[in-house]
């Protein structure tokens, strides 16, 4: 196009070099209008792959939280797996998909700039790849210590992220600005911060020195092919829109060829991050008990009971047993209570009952039926349990009572029935929308409920699950005044009525509903009876009985 200008600059009468000037204008307007289109229809593309990839990955992931072994999720090992996965699992497989896409991108460009640039000489394409090059290995080499440092420092990061949380989420917002703690958070989040941010930023910075110096080299090598070029046309061997074609295809190919080593360790450092969601994929599953024979159904009524033999456990992050040879029966039909201090291992036995951990040693029978042969849908479907820390759903009311059993219709009936037995059926009907109304703070219109009530709807759950033949209650009414507390304990003797109970609690008007008492001291079973054997033995539950108050265990 420039030497088609030159040409009719210089004889504007030449009818000829016009029309063919008009033509190749023409032309360059045709693939201008068809980039601009691409582009526009590429950015759809882009957006629409974008979904797939995300969507996959995050089925991927959400398969996999929901199948893993329990134990991982209270292991501080497998914190940092989760963290590096989670985190990485965000943008990291875009990023392959896209870069090995630039990649070709930059393939093709550069075959076509290597073609043009061998009119010029057939070095210069060389030079230009071995001016690059230098730059590719400095930057594979930190892809390389970076990776290793964030493997590292996982739990440096963790902590910087937790402090951001204690600042900034509404949970801890009360306690923050009660105990004034703020300005302490602060300056543990600052002090973390900037000691894991100046380790990388040290690297970084000597990465970039390197880069600098082999930039000046580059620059020296790219402006001698300028002279080159200029030289020729000096000489008359090429003519000025030659130099332009050339000078713009220097240009270009130095570029795309940077652009082309730098997708190149754009994918490497991905990949070697890449490795971190793959080692949260290899986590075993516990649908592996499938292949280990742990597809028994349960019992379809129960005639013997729960049976604990010589059950000991300790969590994987360390070797300190919460329970040893823990050994006693819940028989078919009856209820017993487990009492003992604080940090006894109770709530450690609820989790091992409802197969969340598998005992250390020792084991744990249904009817003869080791609990880990059960398939899991049996155990869910038999075992309702409401634990200490319960989930508040900041869902619909009729959502929170339903979840106790989703293979149930959720039936308007049955559901006010659960909320009546459990005392909350008057305080969601007081609401505007009733049962649709959404709980919790998170959502607008939605309404909050006091600890008492949202315990109170947690037992509804547990009450909406009628098939359940096993019911485990953990502090069932640590939320509750006295009045709702003696109210809802005629609802629990009812639901626990002709069924195998276990209560965990600390008040005395509660473990009295039980027919048994079991007793742990340590890690074991210190003795157990019915309440007014175990007064009267006057052993390890008559001295805890008179340590506190008259109404509190």
């Amino acid at each position: 196009m420039v030497d088609e200008i030159q040409v009719v600059a210089a004889g504007p009468g030449v009818k000829g070099a016009l029309q063919h000037l008009m033509g190749l204008l023409i032309i360059a307007a045709v693939v201008f209008l068809t980039n601009a289109l691409t582009a526009s229809l590429g950015a759809l593309v882009r957006e629409r792959q974008s979904f797939v990839i995300s969507d996959y990955f995050d089925r991927l992931i959400h398969n996999k939280t929901t199948r893993i072994e329990y134990g991982f999720f209270e292991h501080p090992k497998y914190q940092n797996v989760f963290f590096r996965a989670l985190h990485e699992a965000s943008f990291r497989p875009s990023r392959i998909f896209y870069g090995l896409i630039g990649f070709l991108q930059n393939l093709i460009t550069l075959m076509l700039m290597g073609g043009i640039l061998l009119m010029v000489h057939w070095s210069v394409s060389i030079v230009l790849l071995l001016v690059t090059l230098p730059t590719a290995i400095i930057r594979i080499r930190y892809a390389k210590e970076l990776f290793r440092f964030r493997r590292n420092n996982t739990d440096k990061e963790r902590r910087v992220n937790y402090y951001n949380r204690l600042l900034t989420s509404r949970e801890f917002a009360k306690e923050l600005r009660t105990f004034d703690l703020s300005t302490l958070f602060r300056k543990r989040y600052h002090e973390l911060k900037n000691d894991w941010r100046q380790s990388q930023y040290s690297m970084l910075r000597k990465k970039t020195f390197q880069e600098i110096v082999v930039q000046i080299l580059s620059a020296l090598a790219v402006f001698s092919l300028y002279g080159l070029i200029a030289y020729r046309a000096f000489m008359g061997q090429i003519s000025i829109g030659d130099v332009v074609l050339y000078f713009m295809a220097l240009q270009r190919g130095y570029a795309y060829l940077q652009e082309f080593l730098g997708r190149i360790t754009g994918l490497y450092e991905d990949s070697l991050f890449l490795n971190n969601l793959f080692e949260f994929l290899h986590l075993p599953e516990t649908e592996q008990e499938k292949r280990q024979g742990a597809n028994l159904p349960f019992p379809a009524r129960m005639k013997e009971g729960i049976k604990l033999e010589n059950v000991g456990f300790h969590y994987p992050s360390n070797n300190r047993w919460i329970l040893r040879n823990v050994s006693f029966e819940i028989r078919a039909g009856e209820t017993v209570a487990l009492v003992g201090v604080n940090g006894a291992g109770k709530t450690t036995l609820v989790k091992l009952l409802c197969g969340l951990y598998r005992p250390t040693e020792g084991s744990i029978h249904i009817d003869g039926i080791p609990l880990e042969k059960i398939s899991r849908r049996g155990r869910t479907d038999n075992i309702s349990v409401i634990y200490q820390d319960f989930m508040l759903y900041n869902v619909t009311a009729r959502e929170n009572i339903w979840f106790g059993n989703i293979r149930r219709n959720p039936d308007d009936q049955k559901i006010k029935e659960a909320a009546q037995e459990a005392g909350i059926h008057k305080i969601i009907e007081g609401f505007d929308r009733g049962y649709e109304t959404t709980l919790g703070t998170l959502f607008e219109g939605s309404e909050q409920l006091s600890p008492g009530q949202w315990q109170r709807l947690a037992l509804a759950r547990s009450f909406f699950n009628t098939s359940a033949q096993i019911v485990i209650l953990d502090e069932p009414t640590s939320s509750l005044d006295a009045f709702s507390e003696a109210r809802l304990l005629q609802y629990i003797k009812g639901i626990t009525e002709n069924r195998t109970a276990l209560i965990i609690s600390h008040r005395l008007s509660t473990i009295k509903m039980a027919n048994r008492i079991v007793v742990l001291d340590g890690q074991q079973v210190a003795e157990e009876g019915t309440y007014h054997a175990l007064m009267k033995k006057q052993g390890v539950f008559y001295s805890m009985v008179q340590s506190l108050s008259r109404d509190d265990l």
